[in-house]
């Protein structure tokens, strides 16, 4: 018997066709709430196949010598499908609608929500209460926070948990360029460790922007892929929602709808007109925003960027340096009017229910991501002898740009095999951000940079995490035509081709009928449970 379900476009931004995603039911490989019987013999599983993004180390970076590597600490035989990071929400969607559904998948808040409210992800409640890492009482404090926004709807509204985070979710935080303020003449003590208000950091950007003659923010777009959507330009969209949220009430209700949502929009046109946003931010991918921001050409560098906070905030320090650029950042705290930055719901690795040994795959897989010991390393540092080592050695940057001695059991960091001018960092799981500690120490926590750790303590203390949004069958049907509009009204808005008033009015022209059945049905289903 075939399901069908429409495929979601994460916020439309590089899907916007409507697709049929087609998977067929198999009762012999567990629905969507059956879930691991803690009586039932566990074995290791034979080969199977796992999609994920670029959060794993690349192929390009040494991804065959991590698997090789992980492999020999697992004894698992895994194929990896590795789709473009640009386009991996649509290869995951093109592989759901064909015969080559994957054993597991990772997926970001949207997708796995859609995917287990429609019974291809699943049940891992069992198998994750019995776990080993649940039981090692290394998890850190804050996890079950982390874990709880994973219990989304089954196929038959049931709460469970279709997938494991083995890390917090992260956000991002606005990076401004000291060197940028210096030049302006603006006093950093008005700006670091300030909370500043929306008119006087609009008047800094202002200045900054008069001084440069050009843009100072360049964004991976208007809006994210992803939830929470507005962090790339959070000062602009403070509290305006996306898409449908609860309010105080108890009540969903739609954010796009709402006047917190124009007021933002009209912020980010002025934004534009007054070249403190760069015009080219639509449409625009992460990578090339990144690089205005790294640019050594006067004319294209950008001097503010809301980018993710930790281990990035050295990370971005670092590429400053390999250009020659001044590396000081100041992480601005959070302007009055948005409060907090928002930490996004981590995305989940999920077992889909065409894998023939669910139980095996998390028990050998997925529980080990976070053993306490030499698994956990390879996730958070990757290949041992290609990304990181603990040998005597001497280690020397490509291109002159550096040369390191280590002694025998020295942990330490190899170039990256992508860019050998700089050492790898990390791998899929962010130490600073992991949900289990080692058994003993971290063999990397040396190597944290002070910078990262500051950065990640400046986000855990001015963040609060995403709530995430259950997913019905209308929702999931209608989500790629409101999403499509509502990027459409945020682009034209934004570049000043329509007024908000005028954008807000093709929203409800084409979605509104649409928009009211889906709140309909979130408010049904709030009211059945």
């Amino acid at each position: 018997m075939k399901k069908t379900v429409k495929k979601l476009t994460a916020v439309g931004l590089t899907l916007t066709s409507v697709m049929s995603l087609v998977a067929c039911g198999n009762s012999n490989n567990g629905g969507s709430n059956n879930n691991a019987s803690s009586n039932k013999e566990v074995t290791k599983p034979d080969k199977f196949t796992v999609m994920c993004d670029s959060t794993v180390v690349t192929e390009a970076n040494g991804g065959q010598a991590f698997y090789k590597y992980l492999g020999e600490l697992t004894g698992l035989e895994i194929e990896w499908v590795r789709p473009d990071h640009s386009n991996y929400y649509d290869a995951v969607s093109n592989a759901f609608n064909s015969d080559s559904i994957p054993d597991v998948v990772l997926l970001s808040s949207d997708y796995y929500a859609l995917y287990a409210a429609n019974g291809f992800l699943w049940n891992m409640t069992d198998a994750w209460n019995s776990s080993e890492t649940k039981k090692s009482g290394r998890l850190i404090d804050t996890a079950e926070n982390v874990l709880s926004a994973l219990l989304v709807n089954g196929e038959d509204g049931t709460k469970a948990m279709y997938g494991f985070s083995p890390y917090r979710g992260n956000g991002c935080c606005t990076y401004l360029k000291k060197a940028w303020l210096d030049d302006a003449g603006i006093d950093v003590s008005k700006v670091d460790g300030v909370t500043m208000d929306f008119n006087t950091y609009y008047g800094i950007l202002k200045q900054l922007a008069a001084k440069k003659g050009h843009y100072v923010i360049s964004a991976p777009d208007f809006i994210s892929t992803e939830a929470p959507y507005t962090n790339y330009l959070p000062e602009f969209y403070q509290q305006a929602n996306y898409t449908f949220y609860k309010d105080s009430s108890g009540k969903y209700v739609d954010g796009f709808s709402e006047k917190a949502m124009q007021d933002a929009l009209q912020r980010i046109q002025n934004a534009v007109k007054d070249g403190v946003i760069d015009k080219a931010t639509l449409g625009q991918k992460t990578t090339d925003a990144r690089n205005k921001f790294f640019s050594t050409d006067a004319s294209s560098e950008s001097g503010v960027f809301s980018y993710w906070a930790g281990t990035w905030a050295n990370t971005l320090m670092t590429n400053l340096k390999s250009k020659g650029l001044p590396t000081d950042l100041i992480a601005i705290n959070p302007i009055k009017e948005l409060g907090t930055y928002v930490e996004r719901i981590a995305p989940a690795w999920c077992i889909t229910t065409s894998a023939k040994n669910p139980e095996g795959i998390f028990k050998y897989f997925i529980d080990t991501m976070l053993d306490g010991g030499d698994i956990q390393t390879a996730w958070t540092y990757g290949a041992k002898g290609t990304h990181w080592n603990d040998k005597a050695e001497t280690v020397t940057l490509a291109d002159n740009k550096g040369t390191f001695e280590y002694k025998e059991g020295e942990f330490h960091f190899l170039p990256s095999p992508e860019k050998p001018g700089t050492l790898m960092s990390k791998n899929h799981i962010d130490p600073i951000l992991s949900l289990a500690k080692f058994k003993t120490a971290d063999p990397g926590e040396a190597k944290m940079t002070e910078a990262a750790k500051k950065n990640g303590e400046f986000f855990a203390k001015n963040s609060t995490v995403a709530t995430p949004l259950p997913m019905t069958e209308i929702l999931g049907e209608n989500s790629t035509d409101i999403n499509t509009t509502r990027n459409k009204v945020i682009s034209e808005v934004a570049l000043g081709n329509m007024t908000v008033e005028e954008g807000m009015k093709l929203y409800k022209d084409r979605v509104g009928t649409a928009v009211e059945a889906v709140l309909k049905s979130l408010n049904e289903t709030k009211k059945s449970k």
